[in-house]
């Protein structure tokens, strides 16, 4: 199910990328003179909407809360106690250079700080049950989410219909989560 949420995330924006870009005006090939606009209207057509970049920040966190679930609430042990996934080879450090690429430096520490616990299970460490994020953004929709009017093309927070606040940054072309807390 999460899995399928985070799939049909990836298709919107993708189809969104795709459209913006199938939607520009066609080329012109017939010979005629050169345009009269300058040089500095170019730029502007290929810039990405703030609406755009909004929900790649939005995508982004989801994406990011999947991750969570995957490397601290899939696995099990024998005795059904929720465990470290081996992706992360039963390492803090691994697990958090797993959600480096997910959530800034500082928050990537205190999910694991959060998660992971001193007791051990079938040679995994044993992680808690408990919710980090105030709200799951896997069960919310566009409609749900108000976006901050101050965001910017390098930094999108948004607004959860339950006060739940995110904030994404963007690192090297993506946006990671900085920040995640419930007002």
């Amino acid at each position: 199910m999460i899995l399928k949420k985070t799939a049909a995330g990836v298709i919107l924006l993708t189809m969104m990328v795709t459209g913006a870009a199938c939607s520009s005006a066609p080329k012109n090939t017939t010979t005629s003179p050169a345009p009269t606009t300058s040089a500095a209207a170019s730029p502007q057509a290929t810039a990405e909407t703030q609406d755009a970049v909004n929900m790649k920040g939005y995508i982004s966190a989801r994406i990011a809360q999947e991750k969570v679930g995957f490397l601290f609430g899939e696995a099990k042990s024998k005795d059904g106690k929720l465990i470290l996934n081996p992706i992360a080879a039963d390492s803090k450090e691994k697990a958090v250079k797993f959600l480096s690429s997910y959530f800034d430096a500082a928050m990537a520490d205190k999910l694991a700080a959060h998660y992971l616990t001193e007791q051990k299970a079938d040679g995994a460490i044993v992680t808690s049950p408990a919710e980090f994020f105030p709200t799951n953004l896997l069960n919310t929709s566009k409609a749900d989410i108000t976006f901050d009017a101050a965001n910017t093309a390098d930094q999108v927070k948004f607004t959860t219909k339950d006060g739940a606040t995110y904030t994404t940054k963007k690192v090297n072309d993506k946006f990671v989560v900085t920040d995640a807390a419930k007002k």
